[in-house]
């Protein structure tokens, strides 16, 4: 979307120096290659060439978000201190808890990583004032989905999914035959001329109908979805089709 509205976008290039040239600003860019890979993400290094000059009315620091104060950071290991996945938890005799989560919390920074630290840190809450601080770690092991550290607040809350396996199926599992192909749907968008006019929302709301549609693409397993394979191949002709449904007579 960036590159829709003009934006250049500038790959392995890292500023080394910036100077004023009366009211502008000269960026020096040093030229970088891939070595390598560390910890999952790109290890990069000068490439040994000169650098290269850019004269700007403007530069914009966005290197990441830290905390701006000492005492934001959360604390170790320690007595008081429960490091779960996703957030941490500091409690103590007599006094009420502290959480920190989102980016404090979590190494990966990300919205999907932030919104599994607010439920996370949610459950471990309600656990904290029903039950007690020592409760916490073995009552977010009961609401875990899969083999990750993924959790469901309606097994928490004793809702159906906790019936469910908590086998999480994998998409070499699913036979694919029996689900018809379902594009993804366009979500209405500001025009580029009005998004570079205004910082207004660009991502448009989108209709009931459409948002309807596009849930409607996701793998409905574990369900019957009407294939009739248990009927046909059943040996011992045990399967009853009736309308719509199906159930099993022993």
């Amino acid at each position: 979307m960036a590159i829709e509205e003009g934006v250049i976008i500038r790959e392995l290039v890292a500023p080394a120096e910036i100077k004023r040239d009366g009211n502008l600003l000269v960026l020096s860019l040093r030229r970088m290659i891939v070595a390598g890979e560390e910890a999952g993400r790109a290890r990069v290094v000068p490439d040994g060439s000169s650098n290269e000059a850019v004269t700007v009315g403007r530069i914009i620091r966005a290197i990441g978000a830290e905390p701006q104060e000492s005492w934001m950071k959360p604390p170790g290991k320690g007595p008081d201190t429960l490091v779960l996945s996703h957030s941490r938890i500091v409690s103590g005799t007599g006094r009420r808890p502290i959480l920190y989560t989102g980016d404090l919390a979590t190494d990966t920074k990300s919205v999907t990583h932030a919104i599994a630290s607010g439920k996370q840190a949610a459950i471990a809450l309600d656990i904290f004032f029903r039950e007690g601080a020592a409760e916490i770690a073995s009552g977010l092991a009961g609401c875990t989905v899969g083999d990750g550290s993924a959790q469901s607040l309606e097994i928490h809350l004793g809702g159906e999914r906790k019936l469910r396996s908590n086998h999480v199926v994998d998409y070499a599992e699913i036979n694919t035959d029996y689900f018809s192909f379902a594009p993804r749907i366009k979500k209405p968008r500001l025009l580029v001329e009005e998004r570079c006019r205004s910082f207004s929302e660009i991502d448009l709301k989108i209709s009931a109908g459409l948002a309807m549609k596009e849930a409607a693409r996701c793998f409905n397993c574990g369900v019957c979805n009407n294939c009739d394979n248990c009927r046909l191949f059943c040996p011992d002709v045990t399967v009853i089709r009736e309308g719509d449904t199906r159930r099993i007579n022993y």
